[in-house]
């Protein structure tokens, strides 16, 4: 889900950057290209929803996904996050009962950055969603094609 207006400011930009650039240095995506794409949408798909990282970008944060601002959480996995949230609280507690202060300060931090997700997500809900379609490869344009 994305908000209408960044789409429309975002599509506007590239549209206007395509007008700069000369034609001759667009090609068309070979298959193998295209795989390779599709395969980086399908390994962002992760247990609480999608990572939102960049197309050809390794995730930059060992998979600690609750605390990556690049992770958005499917609505439906907001129950999971509750779980996960209490699962943190217990762990907070024997940390702090055995005196691990650097733990009880990371477990602080995830249980922040997980409500702040949780909240988030929930907020998503309200909002209309955008369809954006399903992006194809680019073919060969005709003469008559590319004048119009």
């Amino acid at each position: 889900m994305f908000d209408e207006d960044v789409i429309r400011h975002y599509l506007a930009h590239l549209n206007e950057r395509r007008q700069l650039r000369p034609d001759h240095e667009y090609r068309d995506v070979t298959s193998d290209e295209w795989d390779e794409f599709e395969e980086h949408f399908d390994k962002r798909k992760v247990e609480l929803g999608a990572c939102g990282r960049p197309y050809g970008t390794p995730c930059q944060h060992e998979h600690a996904c609750i605390r990556c601002p690049m992770l958005q959480v499917s609505p439906k996995m907001i129950s999971r996050l509750d779980d996960l949230e209490t699962d943190l609280i217990n762990r907070r507690a024997r940390a702090e009962t055995e005196g691990w202060r650097g733990e009880t300060e990371g477990i602080d931090l995830t249980l922040t950055l997980l409500r702040t997700k949780r909240d988030e997500t929930r907020r998503r809900l309200h909002r209309p969603v955008v369809n954006l379609g399903i992006p194809l490869p680019r073919t060969a344009t005709t003469p008559q094609e590319t004048t119009a």
